[in-house]
């Protein structure tokens, strides 16, 4: 005794998945890795330190000079980012985003040195770290709505 199988609709059902795993390669990775790390991103900027006043940065300025610009506080927690790695630079993988500090967000430019300063308590009397508690705070919740996002658009994907 035997027993057959038909498949019918194969070549609509491949060309199907083929345009899935494009869509899923593309649009869909860097909407999910881009929800998480805003996610991040947004914790980051909630946590870096805010200078309770204004203040001071001397910058050579090219002449021999130092130029002077006052700083508004909030300047480091406004220039955190987050940014898409170019596909050159991911080695394989679909989609991937970092969350950083600009340093051409706002003048005066330095952000992110003075980040770095902040975060390991560098010319400061303490640390006051935000990047990686941001990181260590929400990378669970990051990761949950990337997989949301996902899951959300392949069935979105899959409907087409």
């Amino acid at each position: 005794m035997g027993f057959s199988v038909k498949i019918t609709g194969l070549e609509r059902l491949q060309k199907k998945l083929r345009r899935l795993g494009d869509s899923v390669w593309d649009d869909i990775a860097k909407k999910a890795t881009g929800k998480g790390a805003a996610i991040i991103r947004d914790e980051a900027r909630d946590n870096a330190y805010k200078a309770p006043k204004p203040y001071k940065v001397y910058n050579k300025d090219g002449k021999g000079g130092k130029t002077c610009t006052v700083v508004q506080p909030g300047h480091v927690g406004r220039s955190v980012i987050m940014k898409r790695i170019p596909a050159s630079e991911r080695r394989g993988l679909a989609s991937k985003h970092i969350v950083t500090v600009s340093n051409s967000k706002e003048i005066p430019k330095g952000a992110r040195q003075i980040a770095t300063f902040v975060e390991y308590g560098i010319n400061m009397p303490q640390p006051h770290p935000f990047m990686r508690t941001a990181y260590d705070s929400k990378r669970g919740e990051a990761k949950k709505e990337a997989t949301k996002v996902l899951m959300e658009e392949v069935k979105k994907a899959w409907k087409k």
